[in-house]
């Protein structure tokens, strides 16, 4: 049998860690609030002057849609639910945090040397995942190209299992030409 004063430091234990615990997801889903923002992810020169300011970020669909819905960085970027943006958040946030002490991106040379293997990495990173962040916003049996040919492009690729960054690799962001080992693979995930 145990002790009264056992059950009692249990209790008072498990409601500890019970109070700790919600102050911790609290405390995450505060952090993926403030770095999700536009203004977070263009705080650094670069980003805002070559992707922020950008012409092509600036006039594309994804930021002119008439329906009056404009993604921000994040929705592209940063799958949705705690766990999952958390983990996205810390990996691609040390990544970047890498970026910028080992190349000098302010320079226009070395950002236009590094912006192809950049956008490489993050179709491969989205075909990966089955390009999970665009389906946050964009429901695929809903998708309905009002052109002939993109009803039968998504149909191929729906028969292929083609997830939407085989196609769609140049929507808001200055041109980067895909591998050939990467439109040789489509449908590969």
């Amino acid at each position: 049998m145990h002790h009264p004063l056992y059950k009692k430091m249990s209790f008072i234990l498990f409601v500890f860690g019970l109070i700790i615990g919600l102050l911790i997801a609290l405390s995450a889903e505060q952090f993926d609030h403030i770095t999700t923002t536009d203004q977070f992810c263009t705080s650094c020169h670069a980003m805002k002057t070559y992707i922020g300011e950008s012409e092509t970020y600036q006039s594309s669909t994804h930021r002119t849609h008439t329906s009056g819905v404009q993604p921000g960085c994040a929705e592209c970027h940063i799958p949705k639910g705690l766990v999952i943006s958390t983990y996205t958040h810390v990996v691609d946030g040390f990544s970047d945090l890498l970026g910028q002490l080992n190349y000098d991106y302010e320079d226009p040379g070395v950002w236009e040397k590094e912006r192809s293997r950049l956008a490489y990495a993050v179709r491969d990173t989205m075909r990966k995942n089955d390009s999970v962040t665009c389906r946050n916003c964009h429901i695929e049996a809903l998708i309905k190209p009002k052109r002939k040919r993109g009803q039968k492009l998504h149909e191929m690729a729906n028969e292929n299992q083609m997830t939407c960054i085989d196609c769609h690799y140049n929507l808001v962001h200055e041109e980067v030409k895909p591998r050939d080992t990467f439109l040789n693979s489509a449908g590969e995930k």
